[in-house]
């Protein structure tokens, strides 16, 4: 599977035939997860680019963003589209009691949010932006994503974390790897399908509700 190459490498090497096949292209920066030192090369791409793919990824129709769970089935769909873009993802996660409000399940609660993050130039600077259709409608700084989980007062922040996109559970990040382990890869689409379809029925029985009450 992709991995990430050294910042500015030639171009020449990039087309060698020598190269191991779907190697991910152009620069990367080097993140590193603030909690346990781990290090990870991350894409950098500019401002439109981050908006264009941010968009594509909203645009899944396979990818049940309103769910007020599997956020880590959805992340973890995510960076395997940004694979296939040639943009090389790390994965930001929060646990603790967070907190969102939804126009269509109202306030919902989590034990930990996943999403993936890159980083993106926004003139002479380099900013660690967050894509995540499922809370906002464009690429965000990696710290606003993190304040709109923490915004309730009754939330709290357990721990805040950087892994390699290969990681599908909070538990796993200790792991290293540099490939998607297949039963992970299995439960990410059974688990999109299986929230996809509890969304159609709860939007179903809510239009039948309101049909039978208008």
């Amino acid at each position: 599977m992709p991995s990430c190459l050294a910042l500015l490498v030639p171009s020449a090497l990039l087309a060698s035939p020598q190269q191991p096949p779907h190697r991910v292209p152009g620069p990367v920066q080097e993140l590193k997860s603030p909690d346990n030192g781990e290090r990870i090369s991350v894409s950098v791409v500019d401002q439109a680019v981050a908006l264009e793919v941010f968009n594509e990824l909203a645009a899944q129709a396979d990818i049940p963003y309103p769910a007020p769970d599997g956020s880590y089935a959805r992340a973890h769909k995510m960076v395997r589209i940004l694979d296939d873009r040639n943009i090389c993802a790390a994965k930001a996660w929060i646990v603790g009691s967070l907190y969102v409000d939804s126009t269509r399940f109202g306030e919902m609660g989590f034990a930990y949010h996943v999403a993936p993050l890159i980083w993106v130039k926004a003139g002479k600077a380099v900013l660690l932006e967050v894509l995540d259709p499922s809370l906002f409608d464009k690429p965000v700084p990696y710290e606003t994503w993190k304040a709109k989980l923490l915004a309730k007062p009754k939330a709290t922040l357990k721990e805040a974390f950087f892994t390699a996109r290969f990681v599908y559970v909070p538990e796993e990040r200790a792991t290293t790897g540099d490939d998607y382990a297949e039963e992970s890869l299995r439960d990410m689409n059974q688990t999109n399908r299986t929230l996809s379809r509890q969304l159609f029925m709860f939007d179903r029985l809510k239009r039948m509700k309101k049909e039978e009450n208008p």
